[in-house]
């Protein structure tokens, strides 16, 4: 029997689809937080993969899907400008560079050892014991979540009850995790110098590798509409951090160079419903958005759009009950989680099935 599963923000994808999403949490909810505003080379490995896999539920995400980076109408033509005041949520995390919402109205990060619950009212409760250091944390739709843990070299999954195995393993520093519709899970391999493709079956199937085009990778995420994996480069070689993407639709593509942000430690990655990347400065902890063409290509300079007050390094869009569909939540390794009101949905992600 399949299982079913959702795709978050689906609807707001498709040209001239209206919105009602609202949530409780974000804008201008809870403790203000201090903001202020403020060349591709050969070597690197071809494409390997269509980015075809084996999961359930592909041809969902498919339908329609060339809504993303299709033009500036309705609100993509009407972006919030920087700079942006983020506004502090919480501070109960501890222990993980990454978070994710499970769709029903909760954030799952980090506190300690253990990886907890946290809601809109403020209350949280534990879910599963993940020690040591955990950098992505992505829902995948079958709603199991996957934890890339760096120091053991493996990709974790934990079960909705909670129950923690190995998913693939061998790694090389797994940093970044972006799932998709299909139950892949793209990944980066900071210390590998890859962008891999984890199958549902557990398959590695390299996608890029070789400095410079792939230097210390950091975030990562799959643009199903473009057949697009955008990442970001930590160590590029220069004071200037790289976005680039890997086209899956051309047979043999070398990462392009998108965009350069003026910092080398380049984070996490989310695409909005408009196809517009925003990533994420860890070292001067700054958001930037840029900007994209249908083909993914940069309309321009990057734009600071906000600056936080303790260290940040991923940026997801809110969903589920209590939290602001139309606002990016932005939080690090220091426990914080802030909110910045962007006015704006994110591109549709997978999320867990609808509880019974």
């Amino acid at each position: 029997m399949k299982r079913g599963f959702r795709l978050l923000g689906w609807a707001l994808l498709l040209p001239g689809a209206t919105s009602s999403c609202s949530g409780d949490i974000g804008g201008g909810a809870t403790v203000a937080a201090a903001s202020s505003g403020g060349g591709d080379g050969g070597g690197a490995s071809a494409v390997t993969s269509s980015g075809s896999g084996g999961g359930e539920g592909g041809a969902g995400m498919a339908a329609g899907s060339e809504g993303a980076g299709a033009g500036p109408t309705g609100e993509c033509a009407q972006l919030a400008p920087g700079p942006l005041a983020p506004t502090l949520v919480t501070d109960v995390f501890d222990g993980s560079a990454d978070f994710a919402f499970d769709g029903r109205g909760h954030l799952v990060a980090k506190q300690g050892p253990n990886l907890i619950r946290y809601d809109a009212t403020g209350q949280t409760s534990n879910f599963a014991s993940l020690p040591g250091t955990v950098l992505g944390l992505r829902y995948r739709p079958d709603g199991t979540l996957v934890a890339a843990r760096p120091d053991q070299g493996t990709v974790a999954q934990i079960s909705t009850s909670g129950i923690v195995d190995d998913y693939v393993e061998s790694l090389q520093a797994p940093n970044g995790l972006s799932a998709d519709a299909e139950g892949n899970v793209w990944a980066t391999e900071r210390a590998g110098n890859r962008v891999i493709r984890l199958a549902p079956d557990a398959t590695v199937e390299v996608i890029a590798s070789g400095e410079p085009e792939v230097s210390q990778p950091s975030g990562v995420v799959f643009d199903p509409a473009r057949k697009v994996v955008f990442y970001t480069n930590s160590a590029a070689g220069s004071a200037a951090g790289e976005i680039r993407r890997i086209d899956l639709a051309v047979a043999g593509a070398l990462p392009a160079l998108v965009s350069t942000v003026p910092s080398a430690a380049l984070d996490g990655l989310v695409l909005d419903t408009c196809g517009h990347l925003y990533t994420i400065d860890s070292k001067d902890r700054e958001l930037y958005r840029v900007q994209l063409d249908a083909g993914g290509a940069a309309l321009g300079a990057p734009e600071l759009l906000a600056t936080f007050p303790t260290s940040v390094a991923n940026a997801q869009f809110g969903s589920g009950p209590g939290f602001n569909a139309k606002t990016l939540y932005v939080g690090g390794a220091a426990g914080a989680i802030y909110a910045v009101a962007l006015g704006i949905v994110g591109a549709p992600v997978p999320a867990p099935p609808e509880a019974p």
